[in-house]
């Protein structure tokens, strides 16, 4: 069940935006997105008993570029905050993989089986890489394309590459599983 909550935490912010900017254009859909990142807060709070630190930052930048998008009544400041935020993932775990301390591990270790560190170095490098990508990706789109379709490359590009790509690290995290000692038999 907490992986429901999590997935509608994360996701239905976004999933309101997209449906608000169909109805009523991209400020009052960024006003919506804003109150949606709130609620997913005190949701998350509520619900999983905390706040993710990709959560409070994710909510800090929606509020700081989403209101700029509205007093300057400039769409390019929400348009530019999800560059800034996976740069910003990408820039620590890079960062990160080059310290030899792997920061994914402290986001994404309760919800996985105990992994060798090796794991955890090769993901912390690949979600940075990941991350990167898509900061580059997002910046291509938004200067590139219409409104329209950057808020459709939210929903219909970035859900599924980020789902894609998480699925593509089973295969890590399978070969580096630590094996849980069963009990012996008398």
């Amino acid at each position: 069940m907490n992986q429901l909550y999590k997935l509608l935490i994360e996701a239905g912010p976004l999933v309101i935006f997209f449906i608000a900017n169909g109805q009523w254009g991209i400020y009052a859909a960024t006003a919506v997105f804003m109150t949606a990142m709130i609620i997913s807060m005190v949701a998350s709070r509520i619900l999983l008993k905390e706040i993710s630190l990709m959560l409070w930052l994710s909510v800090a930048l929606v509020t700081i570029f989403g209101g700029a998008t509205l007093y300057f009544e400039d769409e390019a400041f929400i348009k530019i905050k999800p560059t800034i935020l996976y740069s910003l993932f990408a820039a620590v775990l890079l960062l990160g993989t080059l310290l030899k301390k792997p920061f994914i591990r402290n986001v994404m270790e309760a919800g996985f089986p105990p992994l060798e560190d090796v794991a955890w170095t090769k993901m912390n490098f690949r979600w940075g890489v990941f991350f990167l990508f898509c900061a580059l990706l997002n910046e291509y789109i938004w200067r590139t394309y219409d409104t329209q379709t950057w808020i459709a490359a939210k929903l219909w590009l970035f859900m599924p590459l980020s789902f894609v790509f998480a699925m593509a690290q089973v295969p890590l995290i399978m070969k580096y599983q630590i094996e849980e000692d069963a009990p012996e038999k008398e």
